[in-house]
């Protein structure tokens, strides 16, 4: 079978399922940066992905419109992650295990929603696939001469731009390096130096090295200290079972429902069966996987938020679902079952798919509820993540940040016209509010499988006769 096809089938179906807004406003500065990057501004945040940015302004000469760019970037991106995940898998254990891994990591929950939407995971997830590919091939005896030529130049370029293209991903990058054949490593190191020296240069050149340093320094202790979800923020036990939800509930679809039970049944199964297949392979290369894995799962169990971001687990998803697929090589029987799983995962993303397509962000239904108001250009909305989804909508105007009440008062005493209605979300309600009149307006709420931010908004209406004196 052509996996060619297959793979073209697969980027047609990820751009056909992704929603027409970003998820969250990370990718609201996403979209904003193909025209205007400007770390200060968060288009896009720091560390400013800058290889992803370069993809993105590339694909808009091609479809023209930055939401587009965005979904035409991490479809093609998915797809070459398969594609080298194919390969790799093909070359290590045979093309039976090499389709059940194609299917069972193509169409993992995370995975797909990495590769249907606005977000530098899936060429991220595509350069560590290459990178995964090029230890694949430095090590295959029967492989031509090309391949282990390439491999080291897979290995580098993926390390290389893969920085460029997710920072957050360096210690499995890194890891990958360090895993290289003695043979190969000062070339895919060199290798590697270049690639990163391609997009740092310009990027230094761009912003300004010592505005650059300021802006990362900054950005890094806001992390660590005050809203990144680290260990320091969010310290305890209660990590280790977010970052098992993220890897198995919102990663592979297990659950509570009668689906989500198959799912987790099956992979138990399936891990079973893994573990023997390992075994009876005297464990060939499970310390490779070992050793590339565990300095990002420090990573981020330490240092990432796991508690609203599943995104973080993608690489992890990922490897776990392959190592899943590989006894699909020995028999029908264990082809079945992991084929058997896929499916189940299907389903489950299917339904995700469907409703992160129909059910939009809080931050985009507070949009769409201050555009279907009578007057829209005479209601100020005041809140805090939600306010960025108001940045391309025609009512930017009307959208302020505001950390509390106090912020609300200030802001009011100083606007050049009175507006008709004035709404406060609860991100700041609560924040010295009892002593206003605040009226519910809206709850606005999204499935927490495909959101586990807060799970709902309430939106406030705060009462014209209580403005404060001008």
């Amino acid at each position: 079978m052509n996996r060619l096809p297959a793979l073209a089938a697969y980027a047609a179906l990820l751009c056909a399922t992704a929603p027409p807004w970003p998820d969250d406003w990370d990718g609201v500065g996403f979209v904003a940066s193909v025209h205007d990057f400007d770390l200060a501004r968060f288009h896009p945040h720091p560390p400013g992905y800058p290889v992803y940015v370069a993809l993105l302004r590339a694909a808009a000469v091609v479809v023209g419109q930055p939401m587009r760019a965005c979904v035409l970037v991490a479809a093609l991106s998915g797809a070459l992650a398969i594609a080298f995940l194919w390969d790799g898998t093909r070359r290590f254990a045979g093309e039976r295990a090499a389709w059940a891994a194609g299917a069972l990591v193509g169409a993992a929950p995370l995975v797909w929603r990495a590769c249907s939407g606005v977000g530098s995971e899936s060429p991220a997830l595509a350069c560590a696939a290459a990178c995964a590919w090029g230890l694949v091939a430095v090590r295959d005896a029967h492989g031509s001469r090309a391949v282990r030529t390439w491999g080291p130049i897979a290995l580098a370029l993926g390390a290389g731009l893969g920085i460029g293209v997710r920072l957050s991903w360096a210690p499995l990058f890194l890891a990958a390096l360090a895993l290289a054949p003695p043979s190969t490593r000062a070339r895919a190191w060199l290798g590697t130096a270049a690639a990163t020296l391609a997009w740092a240069v310009p990027l230094v050149a761009i912003v300004g090295a010592r505005r650059l340093v300021a802006l990362y320094a900054t950005h890094f202790a806001g992390h660590a200290e005050r809203w990144g979800g680290t260990v320091v923020t969010e310290p305890g036990t209660v990590r280790l079972s977010w970052l098992g939800r993220d890897a198995f509930v919102d990663g592979l679809g297990a659950g509570r429902d009668v689906l989500g039970l198959t799912i987790a049944a099956l992979l138990a199964i399936a891990a079973a069966q893994a573990i023997l297949a390992w075994r009876d392979e005297r464990w060939r290369g499970w310390r490779t996987a070992v050793w590339l894995t565990a300095p990002y799962l420090t990573w981020i169990a330490l240092g990432q938020n796991l508690r609203d971001q599943p995104r973080h687990a993608l690489p992890l998803v990922a490897i776990v679902a392959a190592a899943l697929a590989l006894p699909a090589a020995r028999s029908r029987r264990a082809f079945a079952l992991v084929a058997t799983l896929a499916l189940a995962v299907a389903m489950r993303t299917a339904c995700d798919a469907h409703a992160r397509r129909t059910i939009p962000p809080a931050g985009e239904q507070l949009v769409e509820l201050a555009r279907a108001q009578p007057d829209p250009d005479r209601v100020d909305v005041f809140g805090i993540a939600s306010i960025r989804f108001f940045e391309s909508s025609g009512l930017a105007t009307q959208a302020f940040a505001a950390g509390s009440i106090g912020d609300v008062e200030s802001r009011l005493t100083r606007l050049d016209r009175l507006p008709a209605r004035v709404w406060v979300t609860s991100e700041i309600q609560g924040r010295g509010a009892s002593r206003w009149p605040l009226v519910p307006v809206a709850t606005l709420c999204r499935p927490s499988r495909i959101d586990r931010r807060a799970p709902c908004l309430d939106v406030y209406d705060w009462k014209l006769p209580y403005l404060p004196a001008r």
